[in-house]
Order: C-alpha cells, then structure tokens, then sequence
C-alpha cells in the first residue's frame, strides 16, 4: 500500500494535466499544478489516517512540490513547477556530495548501513551513482523545459523520469545484492513482510 501511496503527487500530476487538456490545453499546466496539491495532500491526509510515518525523502519531495505547484498558481508562470524537478534533483546531488565530502562516508551508508554491509568503499560508489544520476536528472529536465514543447515536459515528467527512476533502482539494487551482503535483521523481517 506504501508504494501506491508514493504515486499519488504523480497521479494527482497527471490527472490534472490530463483534465486540462481535456477543459482548456492553454491552461493545463495549472490544473497539473492544482492536481500535484491535491495529490500530495491526499497522500498526507492517508499516511496521517493510518498511522504510519512518512520517510523523509517522501515528505520533503511532497512539500517541495505544493510549494512549487503553488508559486505556479499564485505567478500564472508554469515555469515553477517545470523546474521542481531539476531543483530536487541537484539539491539530492549536492545532499549525496556534500555529505561524502565533509563526513568521508556515504549518506546511503548512513540511512541503509543496518540492511546492508559492504565495505566503505562501494558505499562511496553507490553515492557517486547517486549524485551522477541526479545531476543528469536535473540537466535533462532543464533541456526538456527550455528545448521542449509543454507535452512533451509532461510526457518527460509522467513517463520518462518513472521509468529512469526504477532502472535506477534496480540497478541500485542488483549493486547491493552484488557487493554487499543482507544483514541478520533485515534477512529476520523478510517473513514478515510476505504475510503482510
């Protein structure tokens, strides 16, 4: 349930979008805008409704885009909520590098290190992963933005950035899995999350 509810910013997006071009394709980027918020408060309210903390990432992406999608209605200007991608993106690469930097460890080691061991320097690897892949996140969408026609950002938004985004993961994934090795509590939970 936890997976559907992280769509529901993007499927919010998308039916608003959708919508719009259906009313009035001039407007369509503010009914996406009025839709992202709806969304990503639906997703608050049912998070809050059973109880269940949300990750971090979820909600500073889920803030991140009211505040976006609002500054795109409150201006009139789609540019906003264009560039929100690109801002999370590099703000993410900046996270990964700057905490690397001044700590000497990876920031994934810090936040998956008690799933997984693996030695130091392939955590370093899969922080580096990270901030190239944030970095040419960002950079494709502010081509996308400035090169392309509304659609086509939107077709880049709702389709494009998903798909990257789960190779990227599995790619992540398959790196974990390859290099490092599960520990004793998370290989304990397992049986339970099946039951689930």
């Amino acid at each position: 349930m936890n997976a559907l509810l992280e769509f529901l910013p993007l499927l919010g997006l998308g039916a608003g979008y959708f919508i719009g071009k259906s009313i009035n394709p001039e407007l369509a980027m503010y009914y996406l805008s009025f839709g992202a918020i709806i969304g990503t408060l639906l997703q608050f309210a049912l998070f809050k409704l059973r109880r269940e903390k949300m990750q971090k990432m979820t909600l500073i992406t889920g803030w991140l885009l009211i505040i976006f999608a609002s500054l795109t209605l409150i201006f009139q200007n789609p540019l906003f909520v264009k560039l929100k991608p690109t801002v999370l993106a590099w703000a993410f690469a900046l996270c990964f590098w700057g905490y690397a930097f001044i700590k000497k460890q990876s920031l994934l080691e810090m936040m998956m290190g008690g799933q997984f061991k693996m030695p130091p320097q392939n955590w370093l690897t899969l922080n580096w992963f990270w901030v190239i892949f944030n970095v040419l996140v960002g950079a494709a969408n502010l081509f996308v933005v400035s090169q392309m026609s509304e659609d086509a950002w939107a077709t880049f938004k709702l389709v494009v950035l998903p798909i990257a985004s789960l190779i990227f993961i599995a790619a992540q994934t398959y790196y974990l899995l390859k290099k490092g090795t599960m520990t004793a509590n998370t290989k304990a939970q397992e049986p339970d999350q099946r039951k689930m």
